[in-house]
């Protein structure tokens, strides 16, 4: 397979859907209040990482999940990350984007919140996107579709 066929109906990935994605925090408590003040976020559970490692928050906003780890000890997000420009330059998952409808009234609202704006309302690929930071600097997209 060459990437661009596309499996049967009969193959076990057609079933394939999103379900969670996981993001290290440096403060559990103060994310958790980050993502559902922001952005309307609601706890689901608070777990121990086996071997007494740290402590994880699964929250959620309707079907999707995020994953949020807390490790002592862990390593601050370095500054490169912090920018989707410089970011780009550093293998890995760069960050969530969730799809709003009005973008504009949702970065108006962000805002009067304090929250930290990387790039405010800016046309991409003929898509209005923004990107603002949590509260552990990593970034959060959104696009308006």
């Amino acid at each position: 397979m060459n990437g661009r066929e596309v499996l049967g109906a009969s193959s076990a990935v057609s079933g394939l859907r999103p379900d969670h994605a996981g993001i290290s925090v440096a403060d559990l408590e103060a994310s958790i209040a980050w993502y559902c003040e922001m952005l309307g976020f609601s706890v689901d559970r608070v777990v121990d990482v086996p071997g007494d490692a740290g402590r994880v928050a699964l929250i959620r906003h309707g079907d999707f999940i995020l994953e949020l780890f807390a490790i002592p000890g862990a390593a601050p997000l370095p500054d490169e990350r912090r920018h989707p420009s410089t970011d780009l330059r550093t293998h890995g998952i760069k960050h969530v984007a969730y799809a709003v409808g009005d973008i504009r009234a949702l970065m108006d609202e962000l805002k009067t919140k304090g929250v930290d704006v990387v790039w405010d309302v800016v046309m991409h690929d003929h898509t209005l996107c923004a990107f603002v930071r949590d509260n552990s600097g990593n970034l959060v997209e959104f696009v308006e579709r």
